[in-house]
């Protein structure tokens, strides 16, 4: 199972190219792309693309359709109604695309072949696609003629990045809000760059090429969007992925994907210098990022509760423990569940839930997703045993060793023997059942088919249908897709879990170093551990020789990192004190 938010450690990540599918002569619907144009240049250029595309692609195609509107809205609407299929638009639109009402996301986004593209605002008083009737000052500058006036499309002279900048030039305003690119794009010659440039927001200003040093903010690329469910997201990329390879930047002269004889970034933008598919499990919230989605949601009048904590619980039993806790924070705090760990970050990283504890392999997928660490578990140390619960404090902690734990009874197991055994894992992803152990096995074996390993495994999160679940069970009361969930659903999810698994089926768990403590000599009254004994279990040694598990510092597989509860940088000290006071 591939968890979803490792496809955002690299959000624009190129795709390879897709072959057309061979089938019938005549192409069927299911093949073609209506695009959605919003002007009579936009519907030319369309015919354009819909004519060029026929000549380099098969006849079972994809082929492209064109559906003409009045405006970006009107398109996003044809889409959520299936009478159009995609539309490029820029981040403003695409948070207007993700609300309910309509229910699309992006799918391809425009690649300006740098990661660094800068805002895209409207003029201050020219602001096509406002609403006249109820802001009539927004639109006063505008220059279309009568129902054109402040429309959402190229028939206001003033609209886009374009047009803005026109507003600029033409006297009407006195500062526009534009692309990083507009004025580079609007005017070849130096000299007339010159006459022109950028605010920054220390009150300086800067040269019009020096955008870099002197912004506004960063946004996402404009993207292409489409219908959440039945949308053609793979024909689109099908699509658009032949059109770049044969009508994109430096390609012979003909029809220019990235450009017009018929006006400027009509269908896409100018300045693109080619297409990313989107990871298709984002949607619009996670493309835009939360200070952008948080920003237009405030302008709407939306605003989050920002005296209370919304934690993210993964599975029944961490709901259950953050609902109890829930009832005794004095209203700090509440409680939202999903059903992985990569779904509550994907919730804190859209402003959905506000904080979790990750475990340390987590972390590094969550701060690609813009969470920061707030604080670390310390897991305290006294009488020369490692305690069994763990503190938040404002001090380094060291984290905490991950161990391979065997039976006593079973005698010749060694590091070195581990081959062909059954065993169990916390949950892939995580830093004690996983990458701390088979990058250990990796580095022996100098193969990535880590399922052949062993016999059979319990590893929370790997395919159903591998040997990685083969000893995975679920819990009573559970359906069948709940076995090998990385959640409390899998009986074997966690250390306690795999510790578990290894009592009832493994041969070797790997997992922190204070499990076995935590569930033996009465510890852990539940039925599996209530007899068990610490004595009743050694761990394994990377030497090959076998310790008691009171020796972890002296046999363990390596160090890891502490578990960390993770934010949004907007709300980490805000839960950073809620947490002190808490504790």
């Amino acid at each position: 199972m591939q968890p979803i938010l490792d496809l955002v450690f690299d959000l624009f990540y190129q795709q390879r190219k897709v072959g057309a599918e061979k089938g019938l002569c005549l192409a069927v619907p299911g093949k073609t792309v209506r695009w959605c144009t919003v002007s009579n240049q936009e519907a030319s250029k369309c015919a354009s693309f819909r004519d060029s595309m026929k000549k380099v692609l098969p006849e079972t195609g994809p082929l492209v359709a064109c559906v003409k509107r009045t405006s970006h809205l009107e398109c996003i609407k044809a889409i959520a109604a299936n009478e159009a299929d995609a539309v490029t638009l820029d981040a403003g639109l695409i948070f207007e695309a993700g609300l309910t009402s309509y229910n699309l996301k992006p799918v391809v986004a425009e690649n300006y072949g740098s990661k660094d593209t800068v805002a895209n605002f409207f003029a201050g008083s020219c602001v096509p696609c406002a609403d006249q009737t109820a802001f009539p000052k927004l639109c006063q500058l505008c220059a279309g003629q009568g129902t054109d006036k402040c429309a959402c499309s190229n028939n206001e002279p003033y609209f886009g990045s374009s047009g803005a900048f026109k507003c600029l030039q033409d006297g009407v305003g006195d500062v526009g809000f534009v692309r990083h690119t507009t004025v580079l794009e609007n005017l070849a010659q130096q000299a007339d760059r010159d006459q022109y440039e950028l605010l920054c927001t220390d009150n300086t200003r800067k040269p019009v090429d020096k955008y870099e040093e002197c912004h506004l903010s960063s946004v996402p690329s404009n993207a292409v969007v489409a219908r959440t469910v039945g949308g053609k997201e793979d024909l689109i990329w099908e699509l658009l992925n032949q059109a770049q390879e044969n009508f994109g930047k430096g390609k012979p002269a003909g029809f220019q994907l990235f450009g017009s004889p018929h006006g400027k970034d009509l269908l896409f933008t100018d300045a693109a210098h080619g297409f990313l598919r989107v990871p298709p499990k984002m949607d619009a919230k996670l493309y835009l990022g939360y200070k952008d989605f948080a920003a237009t949601q405030h302008l709407r009048g939306g605003a989050e509760d920002p005296q209370r904590v919304q934690w993210c619980a993964v599975g029944p039993d961490e709901r259950s423990k953050c609902d109890n806790w829930s009832a005794v924070s004095g209203g700090t705090l509440r409680c939202t569940s999903e059903e992985t760990v990569e779904d509550c970050i994907a919730a804190i990283a859209k402003g959905e839930a506000d904080a979790m504890s990750l475990d340390g392999g987590f972390i590094y997928t969550a701060g690609k997703c813009g969470l920061v660490p707030v604080l670390a578990e310390n897991y305290l140390s006294g009488d020369g045993n490692e305690q069994l619960g763990s503190k938040c404090v404002n001090t380094p902690v060291e984290g905490y060793y991950v161990v391979a734990v065997v039976k006593k009874s079973d005698a010749d197991l060694t590091w070195n023997s581990l081959r062909g055994k059954k065993s169990c894992h916390t949950s892939v992803g995580t830093s004690a059942g996983w990458h701390i152990p088979m990058g250990l096995i990796f580095n022996q074996t100098g193969s990535c088919k880590l399922d052949e390993f062993f016999s059979q495994s319990c590893a929370p999160g790997s395919d159903p249908e591998s040997s990685l679940c083969a000893l995975c069970s679920g819990s009573s009361g559970s359906t069948p897709a709940h076995v090998c969930a990385a959640q409390s659903r899998e009986r074997y999810y966690g250390s306690s879990g795999a510790l578990r698994c290894l009592v009832e089926k493994g041969d070797v768990a790997f997992v922190k170093h204070p499990t076995v403590l935590q569930n033996t000599d009465g510890k852990n009254p539940e039925d599996w551990a209530k007899n068990l004994k610490k004595d009743d279990f050694q761990l394994l040694c990377l030497d090959g020789t076998r310790k008691p598990v009171t020796e972890a510092e002296n046999c363990h597989l390596g160090r890891a990192p502490s578990h960390a509860v993770v934010s949004r940088e907007d709300k980490a000290d805000f839960v950073r004190r809620m947490l002190f006071n808490q504790q």
